[in-house]
């Protein structure tokens, strides 16, 4: 192998290590927002168990109300 050749692998590793510390990078973003996603799922999440929760108290007292005014009798 002459100088050129160490040269060519020197250049490739060099660019190797490049491209792994920019996939380092990358990860890092990527999981940040993906544990903003997350968290923001399971807000929402939240919300809708609550939005669930309120509904059917909301539907349970219309019902009653309905019961009450088809007991009165005209």
């Amino acid at each position: 192998m002459g100088e050129e050749s160490f040269a060519l692998i020197e250049k490739k590793i060099n660019d190797l290590v490049q491209v792994v510390a920019a996939l380092k990078k990358e990860k890092g973003i990527l999981a940040a927002e993906l544990a903003r996603a997350e968290g923001e799922a399971k807000e929402l999440n939240k919300k809708l168990s609550e939005m669930t929760r309120e509904r059917g108290e909301v539907k349970d007292r219309v019902e009653k109300i309905l019961s009450r005014l088809d007991s009165i009798e005209l």
